[in-house]
């Protein structure tokens, strides 16, 4: 009967952290390289609606203060 894994053995078995390294490559590069130019293109916008907004509110105090 073969020795049930535990924490305590893939912790100490550098084959398991050898498969867990080129996972997180193949999901960080992979998988980011696929969602940032979307994430990019949000922020983007997002800023630009920031400044829009304060640009509007800008204008809002100029007006109150007529």
């Amino acid at each position: 009967m073969p020795e049930a894994e535990t924490f305590w053995t893939l912790l100490h078995d550098p084959a398991h952290w050898q498969f867990e390294i080129f996972l997180m490559i193949i999901f960080d590069l992979f998988v980011g390289a696929l969602l940032w130019p979307r994430v990019r293109k949000w922020l983007h916008i997002h800023a630009k609606e920031d400044a829009k907004i304060a640009e509007l509110e800008k204008r809002i105090t100029q007006l109150e203060k007529r």
